[in-house]
C-alpha cells in the first residue's frame, strides 16, 4: 500500500519520467551522486554531519534539523533531489544548524532519530524550557510545507525571546 501511495505521489508530482526516474535510485561517490541516467548531482554542501551539527546546536542558539533518509526509499531521493536542493538555494535553513543522517550508513542513530515512524522524515529539535523539543514531517513534502514547519520554529523562539525581555530577576 505504502509503495503504491509513493508511486501516485511521484507521478502527481512529475517525477516519474524516465530521467527523474534515473536520479532517483543513486550512487554516492564523495561530493557527488552519480545516477542511472548518467547525471551527476553535487551534495547540498549546507548538510553537516549529525555529530557537527548536534554540537554546535547545543553550543549556540540554533535549532538543529535533520533529514533522516535511506538509499532504499524512493521517496527520500526525490526529497533529497527536489525538495531539500530548492529549500537550500532558498537560504530556507540558514536559522539552523542543517545535518543529514542516511539510514544504511548510521542505522544505530537513524533508528534512534526516527523511532517506529517512517521516512524521509525531517526532525527539529529545538530548546525550550531549557529542555530539547522534537518536531518532526514525514514523507515527501513540498517547499512551502517544509517552509511552514521550519518557520514555526521562527515564531518559538521569536516569542521567547519577547518573553525573556519582560522577566525581571529577584
Amino acid at each position: 500500500m505504502r509503495l503504491i501511495i509513493a508511486l501516485v505521489m511521484m507521478a502527481t508530482l512529475g517525477l516519474a519520467s524516465d530521467r527523474a526516474c534515473g536520479q532517483v535510485y543513486g550512487y554516492d561517490y564523495g561530493q557527488q551522486e552519480i545516477y542511472s541516467s548518467g547525471i551527476a548531482v553535487e551534495k547540498p554542501k549546507a548538510a553537516k554531519s549529525y555529530r557537527d551539527a548536534y554540537q554546535d546546536a547545543q553550543a549556540g542558539d540554533k535549532p538543529l534539523l535533520v533529514l533522516v533518509t535511506a538509499t532504499w526509499c524512493p521517496p527520500c531521493q526525490v526529497m533529497k533531489q527536489t525538495t531539500i536542493p530548492e529549500l537550500l538555494r532558498k537560504e530556507s535553513f540558514k536559522d539552523f544548524h542543517y545535518a543529514m543522517v542516511d539510514l544504511d550508513e548510521e542505522q544505530e542513530l537513524g533508528r534512534q532519530l526516527i523511532g517506529k515512524r517512517g521516512l524521509p522524515q525531517l526532525i527539529m529539535f529545538e530548546q525550550e524550557n531549557g529542555k530539547w523539543v522534537r518536531r518532526y514531517l514525514r514523507g515527501i513534502q513540498t517547499v512551502e510545507t517544509v517552509e511552514a514547519f521550519v518557520a514555526q520554529a521562527s515564531i518559538f523562539r521569536t516569542a521567547d525571546a519577547q518573553s525573556a525581555d519582560t522577566t525581571i530577576d529577584k
